[in-house]
């Protein structure tokens, strides 16, 4: 497999299964270390063992994405260990209820902005002050 991501560090969000897990592993395959989050440690867990036993650099960090400090945290974390980043992919989000745009509820309204448009927005900015290079892949 060719190493397109050697030397780099990617944060993925909401990857400690799925989609963001299999986005994790592939950059880690490809060379890149990886930091993966979750809202459970104990996911976290699980999903640094797995991508460590396929011969990843990864950091596992628990991170609500919705929540200020610990998208801070994730980045000062990832900076701790690895100094830098250049990937980050922002995968968390959520579909509570599968309504039409036109029925759904002005609290799920609030949910859906707040993670899925709000969140990554805010990660991005807390990043782009630390890092002179950021890939930003939605």
């Amino acid at each position: 497999m060719a190493k397109r991501f050697k030397g780099k560090v990617a944060i993925v969000t909401a990857s400690t299964q799925g989609i963001g897990y299999s986005i994790a592993q592939r950059l880690g395959l490809e060379g890149a270390s990886v930091v993966i989050s979750s809202r459970k440690q104990e996911n976290v867990d699980v999903a640094i063992e797995k991508l460590e036993s396929k011969g990843i650099q990864v950091l596992g960090v628990v991170c609500h994405v919705s929540n200020a400090q610990q998208r801070k945290n994730l980045i000062a974390k990832t900076l701790e260990k690895f100094g830098k980043i250049d990937v980050v992919v922002s995968n968390a989000a959520v579909n509570p209820r599968p309504d039409t745009i036109m029925r759904t509820q002005e609290s799920i309204l609030d949910k859906l902005w707040e993670v899925n448009v709000k969140a990554p927005i805010l990660l991005i900015r807390v990043v782009d002050r630390r890092v002179t290079i950021v890939d930003i892949i939605f």
